[in-house]
């Protein structure tokens, strides 16, 4: 993905895990922990399937791409969770020399997605650089539960890497308070989203296009009050449905800038048979609302 996901430029590998062995204490040893994370490798072979991940073992990249993270050691539900990331210098060096503005203190945007296993919550969390090589995010998670955190670190002039962690907070999880759909269709308050596929029977390994038009609940017209969110008109998120979730779950997706005022348009290759979970994002009415979507893809 481009960031892409649609449209974030430089973004930082960020990684979550309760229970990480302790490596490096910080000050506040009573609160806080400190740990090796690195990326996992960018694709899977393509003979491996994704629904059968019981030997999936994430391989260890060059010290180049490792970094430090910090995370309080107990998770509290609907909590802000602070995590301070730490970019390696080699990587923060990079990134500053092609900085085009030559200004290393100019904040950067990085974001960091947040899934429950079964995909039901999503949350996508923006955070700046504190320094060329520091960022902290403070994303929430609502309930007890198994959690994956998906990041898109793209340093310049190099091939992008999508990582991946696991997250799972003690306690009781919460039931389903209601079925998934596979509409088209989505209301939110006052925008009705439809979606439109290029293809009525989506194939694995064949793009497709996915055009989301949206109207005004109030008398079905276009809606021409769209705000930029994340650098461009929407922004599209997607994930394979999969046990365990992994990084090829993350699928790539490309923007397209020439659609018209009520229109935002995508496209996609889904690599594998199977669900995939679509979030579309948008700012309207200074906030920002997000629509999921179902959709199935045949071999």
């Amino acid at each position: 993905m481009k960031y892409s996901v649609a449209g974030i430029t430089i973004l930082a590998t960020l990684f979550l895990y309760q229970g990480c062995s302790s490596t490096t204490k910080t000050e506040d040893t009573s609160d806080n922990q400190q740990s090796q994370v690195e990326s996992v490798p960018e694709k899977n072979s393509p003979s491996k399937q994704p629904d059968s991940k019981e030997n999936f073992q994430p391989q260890n990249n060059s010290t180049a791409t490792k970094g430090k993270l910090t995370v309080p050691k107990k998770i509290i539900p609907n909590q802000p969770v602070s995590i301070k990331v730490q970019i390696p210098a080699t990587i923060a060096k990079i990134n500053n020399t092609n900085n085009n503005t030559n200004d290393a203190s100019k904040p950067k945007q990085m974001n960091m997605v947040v899934v429950s296993n079964d995909l039901r919550f999503f949350d996508l969390v923006q955070a700046t650089y504190q320094n060329n090589q520091n960022i902290e995010v403070k994303p929430k998670f609502p309930a007890p539960g198994d959690y994956t955190v998906f990041s898109d670190y793209n340093p310049f002039g190099e091939k992008e890497q999508v990582s991946v962690e696991k997250v799972s907070i003690p306690g009781k999880v919460p039931l389903p308070t209601e079925l998934e759909s596979f509409s088209k269709t989505k209301t939110l308050s006052d925008t009705k989203i439809d979606l439109n596929l290029s293809e009525s029977n989506i194939k694995a390994g064949k793009k497709v296009s996915l055009k989301f038009d949206l109207k005004q609940v109030n008398n079905n017209k276009p809606i021409q009050d769209l705000k930029p969110y994340l650098g461009q008109k929407a922004n599209l998120v997607v994930i394979k449905s999969s046990s365990p979730l992994v990084e090829s779950d993350y699928i790539n997706i490309e923007n397209i800038n020439n659609s018209s005022n009520n229109q935002v348009h995508f496209t996609t290759k889904f690599p594998q048979p199977g669900t995939y979970k679509l979030w579309l994002q948008f700012k309207r009415n200074g906030k920002i609302k997000t629509a999921d979507f179902w959709v199935t893809v045949n071999s």
